[in-house]
């Protein structure tokens, strides 16, 4: 398989879903957010990036350094969430406060003022950093329920990128409950020089018979 099947599968999600993204891989960021910025560019869908704790700017330098320069994008607005890396067109900042309650309410009404019009794609990374900070059941219980919040908007197809090894050492183990209440599940390894994208759970997967996808990264970045 190559990496036609891996865009297939992004261009065939509707808006109103929620896709948790699991790495286990070196890559797979990498490649998942140039598939997806590239469809969102073909489409001329919008695109805002939520940035916590300054997750983010590592795989957009990576790619800028295999020479995929992603934030040339014009459409891409980022909700900046914490952390001192200011890296692309920043439209809002939240600082991160130690009460979790305090947090959520400046987010969202940052979210709903950064929220574009149209429907658009909602890239968030570093989810899994906030669940370390807040490894506790009232507040882990807390997050998650903001979560759920949002898993209604029809406006946006949400990604949320997480480490699945930091997820899985969580005393408070929030995994399974964000597989539960999102619409796909994509958990990824790498194999060498190959990215293995495990489809846990999506409505495309069923309706195209894929379980899994193998991905060559020289299919992707051409050698470099």
């Amino acid at each position: 398989m190559t990496i036609q099947v891996l865009r297939s599968l992004i261009c065939e999600k509707e808006f109103g879903e929620t896709v948790i993204v699991e790495n286990s891989s070196y890559m797979g960021v990498e490649v998942l957010l140039k598939v997806i910025i590239d469809v969102a560019k073909e489409k001329g869908v919008p695109i805002l990036i939520e940035d916590i704790l300054d997750t983010f700017p590592v795989y957009a330098q990576h790619l800028k350094l295999l020479g995929n320069d992603i934030l040339s994008y014009e459409k891409i607005n980022i909700l900046k969430i914490g952390g001192v890396k200011d890296l692309g067109k920043i439209t809002a900042k939240v600082p991160f406060e130690s009460d979790l309650r305090v947090y959520l309410s400046m987010y969202r009404e940052a979210f709903a003022n950064v929220t574009p019009r149209e429907k658009f794609y909602d890239l968030v990374f570093g989810l899994d950093r906030l669940f370390i900070l807040n490894d506790m059941p009232v507040e882990s219980s807390t997050i998650l329920s903001a979560i759920r919040d949002y898993i209604t908007n029809h406006q946006r197809i949400a990604f949320y990128f997480v480490e699945h090894p930091l997820m899985d050492e969580l005393m408070t183990k929030p995994l399974p409950i964000i597989e539960d209440i999102a619409t796909s599940v994509l958990r990824i390894e790498q194999d060498r020089e190959t990215l293995i994208v495990n489809v846990i759970k999506d409505p495309w997967a069923m309706k195209a018979r894929t379980k899994k996808i193998m991905i060559p990264i020289r299919d992707v970045f051409g050698g470099q």
